[in-house]
């Protein structure tokens, strides 16, 4: 009976002890709760200051892309650097630039005024206003300089003024002169008698044909001073190429290596000799004056040129080699025997004027435009279209042609040295 009763007051407690804990879990539980809202709320809170704070910088972002396209005025659109910003855009925002586009304007704008690369739209501004001071300060030195210029035309003025003014107070005094002593002379003639006025007529005729003969003589001694000049200065300038170049005939170069059907050849000239590639030689044996061959320049060295031979005459039995001569009248080896060309005549295609002045410059010579005295060489084309157009004019009745051969120059037929000219 006593175990019982006491089995039985065991039972309120375990019970009270089991209320006791649901309660205190449920009070755990509820400030639990109460903890994580508000830690919840002031996250929230704190979000919501951080969107405010967002939206501040997006809306201070937005004024100061519009503000900057303002003052660009460089509409575009940007791309961005790639795909992080989750499908936005600055589409719909006023003033958006291209910073490709913005960059290209500045290095057109820094090409179109000469300018080296500049750093930024800084480095640009300062270099464009550099370029723009130094343009002012060359205007304002010309402007100087003019100014000087024309203090000088005033005093030049002046001065001529001053002079003519005297020469004409001269003038004056001298006609007056004059006219008195016409007067005085007219009076002496009155008293003369009839054979001292034949007389007087006789030397006054004399006198008329003395100052025309004085006229002529002197017309002809400015010709003939103007012509000697020219031979003068004409010989002087063939003296002085005379001691440096050689005779047309002389041998420019020689065959250094050569094989019987191959075209291609060397030869001893090269740089050094101011060998230009294209130019054409003749090439002969050193015992005969019979063309064998030419001989193109097709590549130029220090010390030799490689040559592409052509138009060998026998190649079995003289066949190009080495030891053969190269000879070309418009060439000379170290360009001692460059020429001042004139082209004279009527030069048709393919060798018209600017062909062959294209070709013979490549060779060194230099060519005129104009016949006078330092032309050395002249190369004769074809005679001339009359004015009638329907026959032609002799090249040699030309008044050119004439001065040429009174300067004794060096004439040279177009037909002669076609074949150092191929196109």
């Amino acid at each position: 009976m006593h175990t019982r009763q006491s089995g039985a007051a065991h039972v309120p407690i375990m019970f009270f002890i089991l209320v006791l804990v649901l309660f205190l879990g449920a009070v755990g539980w509820a400030y639990s709760v109460a903890n994580t809202n508000a830690e919840q709320v002031q996250a929230l809170a704190n979000a919501k200051a951080d969107m405010q704070t967002m939206a501040g910088k997006q809306l201070l972002f937005t004024h100061y892309v519009e503000d900057l396209g303002r003052v660009i005025e460089l509409p575009g659109k940007y791309e961005g650097r790639g795909t992080v910003y989750s499908g936005a855009t600055l589409d719909g925002v006023t003033g958006v630039i291209s910073p490709a586009d913005l960059k290209k304007r500045m290095d057109s704008f820094s090409k179109a005024l000469g300018l080296s690369d500049a750093k930024g739209i800084e480095g640009l501004c300062s270099a464009a206003v550099a370029l723009v001071n130094d343009k002012l300060q060359r205007e304002k030195d010309i402007g100087g300089e003019r100014d000087m210029a024309l203090a000088d035309k005033v005093a030049v003025e002046k001065s001529f003024g001053e002079a003519t003014s005297e020469h004409t107070k001269k003038a004056s005094e001298w006609s007056q002169a004059l006219e008195q002593a016409k007067a005085e002379y007219t009076a002496s003639l009155s008293q003369k008698d009839t054979n001292i006025s034949a007389l007087t007529s006789s030397v006054r005729d004399t006198n008329d044909q003395l100052n025309v003969a004085k006229e002529a003589a002197a017309a002809e001694k400015k010709v003939l001073s103007n012509d000697i000049g020219k031979l003068k200065m004409h010989n002087s300038a063939l003296t002085s190429k005379d001691k440096l170049r050689s005779p047309m005939a002389v041998v420019d170069g020689k065959i250094i290596v050569a094989k019987a059907g191959v075209t291609a050849a060397f030869i001893n000239l090269g740089r050094k000799d101011m060998l230009q590639p294209g130019t054409i030689f003749r090439v002969l044996n050193k015992n005969s004056t019979v063309v064998k061959a030419y001989a193109t320049v097709v590549r130029v060295e220090q010390d030799k040129a490689e040559v592409t031979l052509s138009e060998v005459r026998d190649p079995l039995t003289d066949a190009v080699r080495e030891g053969d001569e190269l000879y070309n009248e418009l060439f000379s080896a170290n360009g001692a025997n460059k020429r001042t060309i004139y082209l004279m005549g009527r030069f048709s295609y393919p060798y018209n004027k600017d062909q062959l002045a294209m070709l013979l410059k490549n060779l060194g010579n230099t060519v005129v435009q104009k016949m006078g005295p330092g032309v050395d060489t002249v190369l004769l084309g074809d005679d001339a279209i009359n004015e009638a157009g329907d026959g032609f004019t002799s090249i040699a009745d030309s008044q050119e042609y004439k001065e040429a051969s009174a300067l004794g120059v060096e004439f040279a037929p177009l037909r002669k040295i076609r074949d150092l000219l191929k196109l």
